[in-house]
Order: structure tokens, then sequence, then C-alpha cells
């Protein structure tokens, strides 16, 4: 099982490749299999390090069960244990987690992205024991905790991580977003939880703690991969100039992407953006996007498509930097 200290480079988040027509309501079978394997094939070879699926980005919430099992079945299969793949298992409640834990078991995922069931929101007391029922269930799973606060109403504070290392000792990792309270879950965790931030802002965490920022994790890597990992390269040099100019480019990409530069409004339509931005780059073929999240305003997806051909521009100075 995967620790702490094994996280390593770009971790890719997946797209979920829908086929064409995965947009209307009548629509089954919806998962285009063979650009699931180029993309994942693709991103391997470009240098990522590890994948994550079946988050926010890979509409887990939109697939059928069986679309699930195909997905998974052909990501895990394609990638035959070259990098760690980690799998989202969220669902409404335990047991279907489990059961889809036990698919994904099976299929040989080293771990699962896994955030909290999303009907209610869970107390502190909640959510440590669903971790530690899934630790229980799959004791050589590694869980990497989706410690999104807004999508699951739950703030992920010092004290849950105290507690759920030591409830749940296959939480090897997380998921997370801003650099607040970074030394503080740190020192909670013992550790023993690699805080994998956003690439973007990669800098900021390292620059708190550069021996423990080892990881990051990249939805923009269905984009094109190369900028991110130039920005691993540099701080892993401890090169924070280098690492500067590159956190610059990619501010300078994304910056139409977040709509009013509020992280709540692009809360409501980050799946949609990210696919949007994803097709408009060119490196991947997202597909449409599956209701009920196919609702998008129009500038907000003109600003995505925006971003996706400016990180496209950055794909090939990056590109040529390596060569």
């Amino acid at each position: 099982m995967l620790t702490a200290q094994d996280f390593k480079g770009v971790y890719g988040i997946l797209a979920t490749p829908a086929k064409e027509g995965a947009d209307r309501w009548d629509a089954t079978d919806t998962v285009d299999l063979d650009e699931t394997a180029r993309l994942a094939e693709k991103l391997i070879a470009d240098g990522c390090s590890g994948l994550l699926a079946l988050g926010t980005t890979g509409e887990c919430a939109t697939l059928t069960q069986a679309e699930f099992e195909a997905f998974s079945d052909c990501l895990l299969s394609t990638v035959g244990k070259r990098v760690p793949v980690f799998v989202g298992a969220t669902t409404l409640g335990t047991h279907e987690t489990v059961q889809r834990m036990r698919f994904l078991q099976d299929r040989g995922a080293d771990g699962t992205m896994l955030g909290l069931p999303m009907w209610q929101p869970c107390s502190e007391a909640q959510a440590v024991k669903f971790y530690a029922s899934i630790s229980e269930a799959f004791p050589e799973m590694a869980i990497m905790v989706y410690a999104n606060e807004q999508a699951f109403r739950f703030s992920f504070p010092p004290s849950f991580w105290s507690a759920v290392v030591e409830a749940a000792p296959t939480v090897t990792s997380a998921k997370v977003g801003t650099p607040q309270s970074y030394l503080e879950r740190l020192e909670a965790s013992k550790n023993k939880v690699n805080f994998l931030p956003i690439d973007m802002l990669a800098l900021a965490f390292a620059q708190q703690s550069p021996e423990t920022v080892t990881a990051v994790w990249a939805t923009a890597a269905c984009m094109g991969p190369q900028p991110c990992l130039a920005l691993m390269d540099a701080i892993a040099a401890k090169d924070f100039d280098r690492a500067g100019e590159i956190a610059q480019d990619l501010f300078w990409a994304n910056e139409t992407f977040i709509p009013d530069n509020s992280f709540d409004e692009f809360s409501k339509y980050n799946l949609q953006l990210e696919k949007i931005r994803f097709n408009a780059a060119g490196y991947c073929n997202a597909g449409p996007i599956r209701p009920p999240y196919d609702v998008v305003p129009q500038q907000y997806a003109d600003n995505a498509q925006e971003c996706g051909r400016r990180w496209a521009e950055l794909v090939k100075k990056y590109s040529s930097a390596a060569n």
C-alpha cells in the first residue's frame, strides 16, 4: 500500500470521455472506452506519475453502475500497474461505496480518491467513522481523502486529521485546495498524510514546507501535463524563482477560468467548465457533458474555452523547453 512518502510528481485527473449523445436524458452506455485508453496512455507517456479518476471532473455522480465498472475496468487494465491509479468511489452511503470498492479492489486499483457521502453534511464523528469503515474493509488499498470543503460541506479541520490517521490507517493522502492551515494539518496528521495541492497553488504550499510538497493533482493534465511537470521539477529542485515563473504562466492560463474570480460561483459549474476547456485545448476528446450538469452560462463557457486555448500554448512552450 502507498504511504505518504510514496507520492511523487504529477497526478493527472482524467475526464470520463463521453460518446456523442451522452448529454441526452435517454443515453445509455455513454463511456468512450477507446478515448479512455488513449488518454491514459498519453498521460503516462507524457510524464504523469499517477492518475486519479471519477471525482467531480470524472462525472462520478452521473455514471450508472455499469458505466462506472466499464470505465474503471478499461482504465485499470490499460495502466496495468505502471503508475498508481486512484479511482473514486464516492456515493450517497457507505454500502454502495463498499460495493464499488470491491469492484476496484478486484480490478487492481491502488487506492481510491474518496469523498464523504453527499446527502447530508457529516459531523466530524461521522466523517471519521466513514473513513475508518472503508479502511477496515479494504486494508490493502490506500485512501486519498477528497477534501473538497464546498462539495462535501465539511471543513476537514486539523482535529479531523488527528482523529482519522488513528482510526483509518489507510488514509495516506488527501486532495486539497487552498494552502490555509497546511502546516496545522501536517502536524495534526503526524506527517502520515501527503496533502496534494492543486498545481497552480503548489508553490504556495512548498514555500511553507519545502520537504513535504512532493506531488500535486492536476485536472489541467487533461489539457497536457507538461506545464505542471515543469513546475514540480522546479519545486523538487527548490528553484523557487523558476517555480514562480511557471506558476505565473499557470495563473495566466487560468485567468479567465474561474467565473468572477469566485470559487463559490465556479463550484456551481466546475464539471462543465473543466470539460469545456479540455475539449478546447485539444489534448483529449472529453466529449459532451452528462446531464443534469450540462447547463452553463455562455460567457462562462467562452471563458473556459479561452483557458483551454491558453493552456495549449503553455504545452507547446514547456514541451519545447524539455527538448
